[in-house]
C-alpha cells in the first residue's frame, strides 16, 4: 500500500504568520486593539488641533475664493503682458516657414534687461510661400496637390522648431502658411479661443508693420476668405484693425 497522498488530497500548507509563538509582535498588537495607548492618543489630539481650522465652512469657502481670485489675477497679468509685446511687434514663439528669429536686447524699467524676438526674412525659404500662395488661389490646388509640388520641385523643407532638423512637407504645414497672417508683416495674436477660430476684427494686431510681409494683402485675404466665411456680429465690425484695407480690397 502507497503512503503517498493522491494529489488532490494533499493538506494545504497553513501560513505560521498568526501564531503567536513565532511572532511575539502580535501579543503587543493584540494589547493595542483593546485600549488606544498615550502615543496613539497622542496623534489623535494633533490631528483634531491641526484640521480644526478646516471644520468651519465660512473659512474653507474663503479661502478657496482667495485663491481663485489670485489666479484670475495672474492670468489677467500674464494675457495683458503678451497683449502688450504683440502691440510692440515682439514676436512670440517659433518663427514661421520663411523667417527667422533675430535677438533683441531691450532695456526695461526695472533696470533688468530681456532678449526678444522679431522675425527675419530667410533667403532660403522666403520665395516658396507666395509661390503656395499662388497655386491655392490662381491654380485651384489643394493642401495635397501642394505637398506634391513642392516634393517634386524639391522645396527647401520646414525646420522643427524642437530640433532644427529639416521635417517633411505634410498637409498641415501648408495649411499653416496659408491661415497665417503674419506674412503681412504684422504680429497677430488671440486667432483662437478655448480651440475655436476667431475671425479677424477680434485679433490683437501689432500697431505697425514689424518684419517684411512676404505676401501681398490683397492676396493673403483672397486665400483667407476663401477658407473661412466669417459673418460680422455688429454693423461695421468688418472695417476695425489693420485688416480691413486687405478684406476689402480682396
Amino acid at each position: 500500500m502507497s503512503i503517498t497522498p493522491e494529489p488532490e488530497r494533499r493538506p494545504r500548507r497553513v501560513s505560521r504568520r498568526d501564531d503567536p509563538v513565532l511572532y511575539p509582535a502580535l501579543r503587543h498588537r493584540e494589547r493595542q486593539q483593546g485600549s488606544p495607548g498615550r502615543w496613539q492618543r497622542l496623534r489623535e489630539a494633533l490631528a483634531d488641533y491641526l484640521t480644526s481650522p478646516y471644520a468651519h465652512d465660512d473659512w474653507h469657502e474663503t479661502v478657496h475664493q482667495g485663491v481663485r481670485a489670485y489666479q484670475r489675477e495672474l492670468g489677467w497679468r500674464s494675457r495683458s503682458a503678451l497683449r502688450q509685446r504683440t502691440l510692440d511687434g515682439w514676436w512670440l514663439g517659433p518663427a514661421p516657414y520663411g523667417y527667422v528669429l533675430e535677438r533683441h536686447w531691450v532695456e526695461a524699467e526695472s533696470g533688468r534687461g530681456r532678449w526678444r524676438h522679431r522675425l527675419v526674412v530667410d533667403g532660403l525659404r522666403a520665395p516658396v510661400v507666395p509661390l503656395i500662395f499662388t497655386w491655392y488661389l490662381r491654380d485651384k490646388v489643394g493642401e495635397r496637390a501642394i505637398v506634391r509640388r513642392l516634393i517634386d520641385q524639391e522645396c527647401p523643407q520646414p525646420a522643427d522648431p524642437a530640433s532644427g532638423r529639416s521635417r517633411a512637407w505634410s498637409p498641415a504645414v501648408v495649411r499653416g502658411i496659408l491661415n497665417n497672417p503674419a506674412y503681412l508683416g504684422y504680429v497677430v495674436r488671440g486667432r483662437t479661443l478655448r480651440g475655436l477660430d476667431r475671425p479677424p476684427e477680434c485679433w490683437t494686431w501689432s500697431q505697425q508693420p514689424c518684419h517684411r510681409a512676404l505676401v501681398e494683402p490683397a492676396m493673403f485675404w483672397a486665400v483667407y476668405n476663401s477658407r473661412f466665411c466669417w459673418v460680422p456680429t455688429q454693423p461695421g465690425t468688418d472695417d476695425i484693425g489693420p485688416a480691413a484695407d486687405g478684406r476689402a480690397a480682396a
